[in-house]
């Protein structure tokens, strides 16, 4: 099979190569920038200033919505696994996306959208986290690397801004519809006009699908069944994970203002395996996240001094319905036997504000002095828990065949009503020493009503060798707050600690570009990261395992990208991703050691567009103590082909895993077999413009 998979892609890099078509249609259409373009892109997250990825005082990936589209991704983590030193982790409970960097833990990975953070006080990304669109994205920012100076907390290992389309920058109007496997159903619209002045602008998109229902042999209830001499389990099963998502943003705009309104829902969310690796068939949740920000950015607004101001509101809820069911009817333990199973049933409500100011000072010759302050509260205003097992509000064990128990606001309830505060301070200086040496220096400063305060400083200094070669020199310190589940949150097996310390962190890291040519580009990344403070949940002689901070943690690794436009209509990229950790009980044992990525864009006919690329995923370690055997690296071919009939009508068809590998997930040991990935899926799209 691999054999095969090679020659069907050297079979079209050889006819790409010699028969290549020679229109300008062609690049109009697919090929959204070439390689000179797109080295000389700006970007704003690595220092609150526009800087060129090459340029940037960071570690910087930018992706465009035409990149996107070329690929066929649908969502955003489809499109972050082909960024280097990126891993994305499917976790069992209701296949969610985890976003690693680096080959640290997808906590200490910061999501943003249009500069709104996306993690709550519980659950990081959500706990019925699925990713994000692609039809509402106009670019990607990352920052692989630290950004605490810049963005507070959990932007230890990297930092992604989804840079949404909005009013004055959505050019035309669109409506598309795709279809695919797993019953799989999404349509969407854009629009952008200009109404009294204002500039407008909407995007829209509702999707539906039974989601990848991959069998599992046994799971964790097979294991207790064996313990106790019951046949209670659903394994052999399917894991059920059908979903529906509706995403709408408006956005409206005038001079240097700006409105941001964004809602986003899941629905009928089936969760398929519990945290604990128990098939769970019959939950159906929900979640809501509505956010509305003002944006004010003058760049003129005195001789020396531009500002920039925000004022953000979040409100996040998130509902289990009738509740998951943690194990199976007929679940016997040493307290009895539970008819209906054990059921517990989760609901809780958020809300989020932000106000920053800052402002960008150029009155010192070569220096950009960026000032600025903000303040944040979140509020956990709603907690409603049901059980029918554990401990009961009074503190006695539930009776197994109870009815369910309200335990909120209760030590035993899954969060505490809480609010947090964070105050913060931030400052920076771009020198531009001479036309070939640029200093960047800055730091932030954050002070928690819960925990404390925290400094975290950066260094980069970034040097036109020459003409060809930039090196960059770079230094960082980032922080990771404790979450509420770490801090105040009793759970069936762990205890708080309301003294913890934050996770903190240092990153040293050196980089090169080389132009080789017009067009070819070739970037090398070394760094070495260092975790102190890590918390973990640990036997500190009392009843449960209790959160604490623990030791240090060190990986060191290499990123090598390489970009060639080998023709006027061909595109080759690829990169290779090296993590090496320390052997410590801290490491990410499903992070893998070594992973590739391939992709190759052909415009083979003026009207026609085939893109195909590879990831290759290798040296996956399991925990100690785990018996089982190694994980076998995998690879996932996935093919897109693009047709445009005119400027205003296109059609695509898609193959993700094209060559239908059998590939899973690392899980624990109650999920012997892991868990399988997606089989061989196809989809179909149609997409118009007016």
């Amino acid at each position: 099979m691999k054999i095969h998979r090679y020659l069907i892609m050297l079979l079209g890099l050889s006819q790409a190569l010699s028969t290549h078509a020679n229109t300008d249609k062609n690049l109009e259409n697919f090929l959204s920038l070439s390689l000179e373009e797109l080295v000389n892109l700006e970007t704003t997250i690595a220092a609150h200033e526009k800087h060129t990825t090459t340029k940037a005082p960071a570690v910087v990936t930018l992706i465009t919505a035409d990149d996107i589209k070329a690929t066929g991704a649908t969502n955003l983590t489809d499109v972050l696994e082909g960024v280097p030193g990126i891993h994305i982790k499917t976790h069992h409970f209701g296949f969610r996306p985890l976003i690693y960097f680096r080959g640290a833990s997808a906590k200490q990975t910061l999501l943003m959208v249009n500069g709104t953070p996306m993690k709550d006080l519980m659950w990081g990304f959500g706990i019925f986290w699925k990713g994000l669109p692609t039809s509402m994205i106009e670019r990607i920012e990352i920052i692989r690397g630290p950004g605490s100076a810049l963005f507070g907390s959990d932007a230890s290992a990297g930092v992604i801004n989804v840079i949404t389309k909005t009013a004055g920058k959505i050019q035309d109007s669109e409506i598309g519809v795709r279809a695919g496997s797993f019953n799989t159903k999404t349509a969407w619209m854009q629009h952008g006009d200009n109404w009294n002045g204002f500039d407008i602008g909407l995007t829209a998109e509702l999707f539906s699908t039974d989601g990848h229902a991959p069998l599992i042999k046994a799971d964790a209830q097979t294991i207790s069944d064996q313990a106790n001499g019951t046949s209670v389990s659903y394994a052999p099963g399917y894991v059920y994970n059908g979903w529906n998502n509706q995403d709408i943003r408006f956005s409206i705009a005038k001079d240097n203002w700006r409105v941001l309104a964004d809602f986003m829902r899941h629905t009928n969310l089936e969760t398929g395996l519990t945290g604990a690796g128990t098939l769970d068939p019959v939950t159906q949740a929900n979640d809501h996240r509505y956010n509305l920000d003002l944006l004010y950015n003058n760049e003129s607004f005195s001789d020396n001094w531009g500002i920039d101001a925000e004022l953000s509101i979040l409100h996040l809820d998130y509902s289990s319905g009738d509740g998951f069911q943690e194990r199976p009817p007929g679940y016997t333990d040493s307290t009895g036997t539970y008819p209906d199973g054990q059921i517990n049933q989760m609901r809780s409500a958020e809300r989020r504000g932000n106000v920053e100011i800052s402002g960008l000072y150029r009155g010192i010759e070569n220096h950009a002095l960026r000032i600025g302050a903000g303040y944040i509260w979140q509020d956990l205003y709603s907690v409603e828990h049901f059980v029918n097992f554990g401990t009961g509000a009074d503190g006695n064990p539930i009776t197994p065949g109870a009815p369910l128990q309200n335990i909120a606001h209760s030590p035993y309830a899954f969060a505490p009503e809480k609010m947090r505060k964070i105050g913060y301070l931030f400052l920076q200086n771009v020198w531009t020493i001479n036309n070939d040496l640029e200093l960047t220096a800055g730091a932030r400063y954050d002070d928690y009503s819960d925990f404390g305060d925290t400094l975290n400083p950066r260094l980069a200094l970034v040097w036109n060798s020459t003409d060809k070669l930039t090196t960059k020199l770079m230094y960082g310190r980032a922080f990771r707050a404790p979450s509420y589940l770490e801090l105040f949150a009793e759970t069936s097996w762990s205890l708080p600690n309301e003294n913890l310390d934050p996770e903190r962190s240092e990153t040293l890291e050196l980089a090169f570009s080389f132009d080789a040519s017009k067009d070819l580009l070739l970037n090398l990344n070394l760094y070495h990261f260092k975790q102190t403070d890590i918390i973990r949940a640990t036997d500190t002689g009392l009843s449960k395992l209790e959160f604490q901070n623990l030791g240090d943690h060190s990986i060191h690794g290499a990123e090598l990208e390489v970009r060639w436009q080998a023709t006027k209509d061909l595109g080759i990229s690829g990169n290779y991703s090296l993590r090496k950790q320390d052997d410590t009980p801290y490491r990410e044992i499903q992070e893998p050691e070594k992973d590739a990525y391939l992709r190759i864009d052909w415009g083979f006919l003026p009207e026609w567009n085939w893109n195909l690329q590879t990831n290759w995923i290798s040296e996956r370690l399991r925990a100690s103590g785990d018996t089982r055997a190694p994980l076998d690296d995998y690879y996932i071919t996935d093919t897109t082909i693009r047709y445009a009939h005119s400027k205003s009508l296109e059609l695509a068809a898609s193959v993700r895993n094209l060559f239908d590998d059998d590939t899973r997930e690392c899980t624990g040991q109650s999920i012997p077999d892991d868990l399988p990935l997606p089989e061989r899926n196809i989809y179909a799209e149609m997409r118009y413009k007016f």
